[in-house]
């Protein structure tokens, strides 16, 4: 019986079969086969998957959608031979573009970076539960120390793009290509919450014009916050360190930065509750893409400001020689008014490609600039001030208004200096502003006629 069962089962599987005439036995071994290699590409997505940062849930878009444009920020980066913090790209089509070395004036510039969204779990394994929020979970993604590590090569020295007061920033590749600028912070281990704070802080922020702060990593005592990247420079490098004889930064990109950077700042001021002041609003903390868009980086230090609307620096006055606001030296109170006073400045600088603060060889002493170009507006100078690398002529009433608008930013007085919304206001077109005049007159005048009218039609109902 057992070798006759044996013989029919042989007989059954040496059978043809309907699929291409192929045995029975080499059918079922073809489909052994494919079930095992189903089982380890499972296997290999697995384990490959969970060495990915993971995606967060639905609730992030959700939460990031229903939040309007809030932002990010970058850090100062300082040479040690110049008073502006700098970091200089690594990118060589950048060098070749400014035909500058690394080594004079500072030239800085910023790093950024694109990140996934980050692992909720994650989150909590390296932070106490009382010093994460929920919104910051979804927000910002949580960098592990080892992907941190892995963009930066180790943190090699060939990847540090720029240093300053406040850490070192790194050139760095994700796992998904993403090109990002680190910032290792110069934190105590001891101060994790104020850490926590700012990047609560910074990451409610996001506006078209300001760096993007993607993430952060707090392990042992490592703070580092990663970014958004540009590749094209900071204003400071375009300013002072093309060495073309004609600047590629003519009048209507120069407007179209400082309008930009405007916006960026008073959404700082007046857009985000509570409120950020910056602090460090300067030429290498204005950054550049490609198309010449300008975006505020820096907000490391900011200070966001509570019921009294100042905010006590201890290092704004860092690398800000020239854009500080006077009242500062006497009080040491920085408030929005003072980043009001840094954009003056940097109006200044926009339009005369002089830095803030120079050292005369005739006098052997530091001029200022603002003090400089109040000077040659006291004796009708106006050819002078302009940039002399300016691709092209300005209308002397096109200086005349941005002069005094800067001049109205660093107005001596605090109360007298206008909100970042007022500025931007001002830059609007004359023809706009008057059609806007027009229209309010005009509904005015059609308002009283008809209250005018309708007086009259009583008066002839009564009689």
């Amino acid at each position: 019986m057992l070798l006759v069962g044996l013989s029919s089962l042989d007989h059954k599987l040496t059978k043809d079969t309907s699929f291409f005439g192929l045995k029975l036995w080499i059918v079922i071994l073809i489909c052994i086969v494919v079930i095992i290699l189903l089982i380890l590409v499972f296997l290999c997505f697995y384990c490959s998957s969970r060495h990915r940062p993971k995606p967060s849930t639905s609730n992030t878009s959700s939460s990031s959608n229903s939040r309007a444009h809030l932002t990010t920020f970058r850090s100062p980066i300082r040479s040690n031979n110049f008073h502006t913090s700098t970091a200089f790209s690594s990118s060589s089509t950048l060098d070749g573009r400014l035909l500058s070395s690394r080594n004079n004036n500072g030239l800085g510039i910023e790093m950024r970076i694109a990140t996934p969204e980050k692992d909720l779990e994650s989150v909590g394994s390296r932070y106490p539960p009382h010093m994460v929020s929920e919104d910051m979970k979804r927000r910002n993604h949580c960098y592990t120390l080892r992907e941190i590590e892995s963009a930066t090569n180790g943190f090699a020295d060939q990847n540090v793009i720029g240093s300053g007061y406040s850490g070192i920033v790194y050139r760095g590749v994700l796992f998904d290509g993403s090109r990002v600028a680190v910032k290792k912070l110069l934190y105590d281990s001891g101060k994790a919450e104020n850490f926590i704070a700012q990047v609560e802080a910074i990451g409610w922020a996001r506006h078209k014009n300001l760096v993007k702060l993607l993430g952060f990593c707090t392990e042992g005592t490592f703070r580092m916050l990663v970014y958004e990247y540009l590749d094209n420079g900071n204003l400071y490098q375009w300013l002072h360190g093309c060495t073309r004889q004609v600047s590629p930064l003519s009048w209507n990109i120069r407007i179209n930065i400082i309008q930009a950077a405007a916006k960026g700042l008073a959404y700082l001021h007046e857009d985000v509750e509570p409120k950020i002041v910056h602090q460090h609003i300067k030429s290498t903390n204005i950054l550049l893409d490609q198309q010449w868009n300008p975006k505020i980086s820096d907000l490391g230090v900011a200070q966001v400001l509570g019921p009294d609307r100042t905010s006590h620096a201890t290092t704004c006055s860092m690398g800000m020689s020239g854009y500080i606001a006077p009242e500062y030296a006497s009080t040491g109170v920085f408030n929005e008014k003072s980043d009001v006073y840094s954009f003056g400045i940097l109006l200044m600088e926009i339009i005369t490609g002089k830095t803030p603060l120079e050292y005369s060889t005739e006098t052997e002493a530091e001029v200022y600039l603002i003090d400089w170009l109040k000077s040659m507006v006291a004796k009708q100078n106006f050819d002078h001030l302009v940039d002399p690398k300016m691709p092209e002529m300005i209308s002397l009433k096109e200086l005349k208004r941005t002069i005094l608008i800067a001049l109205r930013c660093v107005d001596p007085d605090v109360k007298n200096r206008p909100r970042m919304g007022d500025v931007i206001h001002m830059f609007e077109p004359c023809d706009l502003l008057l059609s806007d005049e027009f229209c309010v007159r005009h509904k005015t005048c059609r308002s009283n006629s008809l209250k005018d009218n309708e007086a009259v039609a009583k008066q002839g109902e009564s009689s």
